[in-house]
């Protein structure tokens, strides 16, 4: 079995309007992992930030020599801007971690040791506890919960994106060619085999978080649509019960109209369910052309993201 000495690591951070966090995220990284393993680097990814993330990272490289940087051309979201550092890495093990140093980098040895020593592709970090506003924690609860009733398989509602991986996970990984979904529910979807290191999360040392509740449930979206058919089977089930529920308001009516000759009241009423039936027909519309847009956009093999400046294409 290697030893964490014996290894390379690669640090894939994804950045967002992050100038305020970088000299500490960078400090942090390079003196708690600096002569842990054979050799490291940092990869920053910056996701279209408006501020000056991207020149204050590189700035920094002239004092961290194992800094790289990568810029996207837009703001393709966290989990593409992750997939563009998955794609440039090169090391053993590869570890992914937030900027905000809520994750820190001293706990990727940890599960780097908990994953060699049992033998699996990765080792994710479970929230202990969380120092997140009331919202943000209500957010994350109400998204895992959704997912896990919507999705074929279950994911721990305390386990985030920090986490390390074997260097054949990141390339099949990254070798994937998925639009539509992201790299870490594909490899829940797969039930790839993970260790877990229960640790607790800090505070953001600065700024604040990217995510907002239309991102958050743009990716409850992404997971469940992406690799789930629970939905239309739901539409299904719910389009034979109310169909057969018409079916019994109309025997009812036929038979009050035979016993009693006149027309049974309560016309509102019906008017109300007809409504009702039209509104839910829209909605199962509206699924289905989700699930037909997804084989849309995968149909037309456009890129996950664009790259803009990498320094490791410039030493390339």
């Amino acid at each position: 079995m290697s030893k964490i000495n014996d290894l390379e690591l690669d640090i894939v951070v994804p950045l967002y309007n992050d100038s305020d966090v970088l000299p500490a995220l960078c400090n942090a990284v390079f003196s708690e992992i600096n002569g842990k393993f054979k050799s490291f680097r940092l990869i920053l990814i910056d996701d279209g930030s408006v501020d000056s993330t991207f020149k204050n990272a590189m700035e920094m490289r002239s004092e961290f020599k194992n800094l790289e940087v990568i810029r996207l051309a837009g703001n393709f979201g966290q989990h593409r801007a992750i997939l563009a550092g998955l794609r440039s890495t090169k090391g053993d093990v590869v570890a992914v971690m937030d900027s905000d140093l809520q994750d820190r980098p001293e706990h990727i040895l940890i599960m780097v040791e908990k994953m060699l020593e049992e033998d699996t592709p990765m080792a994710i970090a479970r929230r202990v506890s969380r120092n997140d506003s009331l919202l943000k924690k209500i957010g994350s609860r109400t998204f895992a919960t959704l997912s896990n009733v919507l999705v074929p398989f279950k994911v721990d509602p305390h386990l985030g994106a920090f986490r390390v991986l074997r260097k054949n996970v990141v390339k099949q990984i990254c070798d994937v060619k998925e639009h539509t979904g992201t790299p870490f529910s594909m490899l829940y979807s797969l039930k790839i085999p993970y260790s877990i290191v229960d640790l607790d999360r800090d505070a953001r040392i600065a700024g604040k978080s990217g995510y907002n509740l239309r991102k958050s449930m743009k990716l409850a979206s992404d997971r469940i649509l992406t690799y789930s058919i629970k939905p239309i089977r739901m539409s299904i089930f719910l389009g034979i019960l109310f169909g057969l529920v018409s079916i019994s308001i109309a025997a009812y009516s036929i038979v009050n109209y035979g016993l009693q000759d006149r027309v049974a009241p309560g016309w509102t009423s019906l008017a109300f369910v007809t409504s009702f039936f039209g509104g839910l027909n829209l909605l199962f519309l509206g699924i289905l052309g989700e699930y037909i847009g997804r084989i849309y956009i995968e149909s037309r093999g456009i890129p996950n993201y664009m790259i803009q400046d990498s320094t490791i294409n410039d030493e390339k």
